[in-house]
């Protein structure tokens, strides 16, 4: 860490930042005219205004900006291939936002992006470190998990575009600390890549805090699920050669799940109802961990900042567990995120007794999820 960096890092996060924020005012008015909008329904999208999409154009444009100007692309060996397959599933969100694609065509495409950059880019994990058992990974082994990987990021990401805020600042934490990461352990330009993506998010914040103006759609889901993919498998591949040095991180695994684990808890706890109550696990509902919280009579606003910070202590609680056993670690952070929907529960119900508050139910706003797999 040094004046150099910090004279690439900084600027990268402004640029990013502020081709964001003035450019999605542009998008909101071209939304508008072309009807590219999003309209309530009553049943999941409970927002009473029409609200724009295509709010990823805005944080694609700033961070492939900022990165191409800042990042030193020449010194990440898999960038061609993480630019052509992040430009698939752009281009996939762009059409679906337009005209609604079914699960089945996202799916493929998704398949194909993640292929692309695993065998073309060469990011293939080489070990899970003893989690679930597995240690060391095949090449055709580990090339299967990242893509699995990759595919399990886009779409646990993509469900918790849900609420106001809450996607764009769950990007924002996941990318900083990756690139607070990279920037310590020497990977710069994977730093940069980070932090362009956090300064594009910001920007789209601006605009996306409830009551939100824009919707990042599609395009901005597949494509932020996408990168954050990336860079966890980068980190996970980084930090196990690394070994013995001081920005080794002792199971890293566990630490990309809690970096994730908003996401990640997320799709699990909806799949499991999905599947108990006989449902399919792409038929969409109302059970996510953003919905729950706005039944309790939770603001949207609070929803999305008490799920943030949820994020944060995940995050500083695997780190401070790292001296577990791995599956042991793992158990730990699950329960601890599985603990927290009913702790909210409980904490309000007793602070509604105690100070009276008004429930915010008639006023919430649910916006659109990303897509029907939701």
């Amino acid at each position: 860490m040094n004046l150099y960096d910090l004279m690439l890092i900084v600027p990268a996060v402004l640029t990013a930042y502020v081709i964001s924020y003035i450019s999605m005012p542009a998008i909101i008015k071209v939304a508008d005219l072309k009807e590219l909008i999003d309209s309530p329904d009553g049943k999941r999208k409970l927002h009473k205004r029409i609200v724009p999409t295509m709010g990823g154009v805005g944080i694609f444009a700033a961070f492939m900006i900022s990165y191409s100007v800042w990042g030193q692309v020449v010194a990440v060996d898999s960038f061609p291939f993480f630019i052509a397959a992040l430009l698939i599933l752009f281009l996939m969100g762009v059409r679906d936002d337009i005209v609604e694609l079914t699960p089945f065509k996202k799916f493929t495409i998704q398949i194909i992006a993640s292929v692309i950059l695993v065998y073309g880019g060469g990011i293939s994990l080489s070990s899970f470190s003893g989690l679930f058992g597995i240690g060391d990974l095949s090449l055709s082994g580990g090339s299967v998990a990242s893509v699995v990987i990759l595919i399990a990021i886009i779409n646990a990401y993509n469900l918790i575009d849900g609420i106001d805020g809450l996607a764009g600042g769950v990007g924002v934490i996941a990318s900083s600390i990756l690139g607070i990461w990279f920037w310590g352990a020497g990977f710069l330009s994977l730093a940069i890549l980070s932090f362009s993506l956090s300064g594009a998010l910001i920007g789209f914040l601006a605009f996306n805090m409830y009551p939100a103006r824009i919707f990042m759609g599609d395009t901005g889901a597949m494509s932020v699920g996408f990168i954050l993919g990336y860079l966890s498998l980068q980190f996970l591949i980084l930090n196990h050669g690394l070994t013995a040095q001081p920005w080794h991180i002792a199971n890293g695994e566990i630490l990309a799940i809690s970096i994730l684990i908003i996401p990640i808890i997320d799709t699990l706890r909806v799949i499991t109802i999905r599947l108990k109550s006989g449902n399919s696990p792409f038929k969409a509902d109302r059970n996510h961990i953003h919905h729950e919280i706005l039944e309790f009579g939770i603001s949207h606003l609070y929803s999305a900042f008490i799920l943030w910070l949820i994020n944060i202590f995940m995050i500083g609680a695997a780190y401070l567990t790292m001296p577990l056993n791995i599956n042991l670690q793992l158990i730990v952070i699950l329960a601890i995120g599985l603990s927290f929907l009913p702790i909210i529960k409980i904490v309000y119900k007793v602070s509604n007794k105690i100070f009276h508050f008004e429930s915010n139910k008639e006023n919430q706003e649910s916006p659109k999820t990303a897509y029907d797999m939701k």
